[in-house]
């Protein structure tokens, strides 16, 4: 006679899940587990995406998607929706190394766009996950599971889980929690010279093509990359961030556009006047921090993306956030999502996945913007098919095995 007591890990003695933040990360992971038929909670401080603009032009960088977040959206069957919202990347053109296609699938789009594409995926699912947008995350205890929450206008609120999971970005709740109440779990900060003003691109026209990214400078660092236009805009919305090495301010629009004329021209090929002056105006944004944490769970709690490593970008945060996701979704799998189980998840988790993300982190450090022998190493790597900033972009190939592979290559890929 069959045994009526459910199989481990199945959802009828499944643990409770909480994931704090709605970001690539936070959702991939919803949605993976809801595919075996876990449930989740999602809360998230911001509006539902469907809600909230698309991008903010303060900060808006165009987003590509390739090897590691291709691998994540495989597993979630999620191809489709990004089709149907994004723009098909095809490739990088960078000046002075050509063009380096990329031919599997793969997006760009703003951020906006790719929450919006994971959740119109959620929705399928929405038997199994619940989403409490406006929500904060006043304290968390990651030795009980406990969380105080506090919807728009409501009364903060308790709740204990078997695990959260901080998704909550690069100022994490969750890792801060970690870092007081966990023997042992410690948090170390770097801080590099990179920095990035965006700039829209509003007279491209037909002169770039949108599947692409391209490179308009070296030194600053700067990429332009297009966005699916506003509803009913047949044209893409192109935008360029402006990377240095040093915070820049300008007093007025035509010293903006003195910077642009001399040390990135092409810019102002493609930016019209209104554009330099909201330039001028905006925010020059310190972008070169990272943080190393000793391991990435402790108690019932347990970190993903930035949340866990954040570092410089490089073109793999959001790939490799997603990718963090889905090697938590993988392990949960494997060790199994009772109460008991949940907690081993997690710190097969951290084994698996630290060797990567402090890989990418290692990656990150040797690309500074205006970093003279940092360019002309990318440059002549590249030639040359040792680029490990290429190699990242693989699925096949770990970002752990692409710095194993770079060391082996010192002194060249030393600093």
């Amino acid at each position: 006679m069959e045994s009526s007591t459910p199989e481990p890990g199945t959802k009828e003695n499944a643990g409770t899940i909480a994931i704090l933040g709605g970001g690539p990360s936070g959702l991939v992971l919803a949605i993976a587990l809801a595919r075996r038929g876990l449930s989740s909670t999602v809360f998230e401080r911001d509006v539902h995406p469907d809600a909230a603009p698309r991008f903010n032009p303060d900060r808006s960088y165009t987003i590509d998607i390739s090897g590691h977040g291709l691998k994540a959206l495989r597993h979630i069957d999620a191809c489709g929706e990004f089709d149907d919202r994004m723009i098909r990347f095809k490739g990088l053109k960078i000046p002075g190394r050509g063009t380096e296609e990329w031919t599997l699938p793969g997006w760009t789009g703003s951020r906006g766009d790719i929450l919006r594409a994971l959740m119109a995926v959620l929705e399928k699912y929405g038997d199994l996950v619940t989403t409490e947008f406006e929500t904060r995350v006043e304290s968390a205890d990651p030795s009980s599971g406990s969380l105080t929450v506090a919807a728009k206008s409501e009364l903060p609120t308790t709740r204990t889980f078997d695990l959260i999971v901080g998704a909550d970005g690069a100022g994490s709740t969750i890792r801060a929690a970690l870092q007081e109440q966990i023997a042992g779990f410690t948090v170390t900060a770097k801080s590099f010279p990179n920095y990035c003003t965006m700039i829209e691109l509003d007279k491209v026209g037909n002169r770039l093509d949108e599947n692409y990214l391209h490179g308009l400078s070296t030194r600053p660092f700067c990429v332009a990359g297009a966005t699916k236009g506003d509803e009913g805009s047949p044209s893409a919305r192109w935008f360029c961030a402006v990377g240095t090495k040093k915070e820049i301010k300008f007093s007025s629009a035509d010293e903006a556009r003195r910077f642009l004329r001399e040390r990135c021209p092409r810019v102002l090929e493609f930016a019209g006047d209104g554009q330099v002056e909201a330039f001028a105006q905006r925010t020059c944004y310190h972008i070169g921090r990272s943080l190393n944490c000793s391991q990435f769970h402790g108690g019932k709690a347990v970190l993903i993306g930035d949340a866990a490593a954040p570092y410089p970008p490089i073109g793999q945060g959001v790939n490799g956030a997603m990718e963090s996701a889905m090697t938590l979704d993988q392990c949960i799998s494997a060790a199994g999502s009772t109460p008991d189980q949940l907690p081993v998840a997690a710190a097969r988790y951290t084994a698996v996945w630290k060797p990567e993300a402090d890989a990418v982190s290692w990656i990150s450090e040797r690309s500074l913007f205006e970093n003279r022998f940092h360019t002309v190493r990318a440059l002549a790597t590249s030639m040359v098919g040792l680029s490990i900033f290429a190699q990242a972009k693989s699925a096949e190939v770990p970002y752990s095995e692409v710095r194993r592979k770079a060391e082996r290559l010192w002194p060249l890929w030393a600093r």
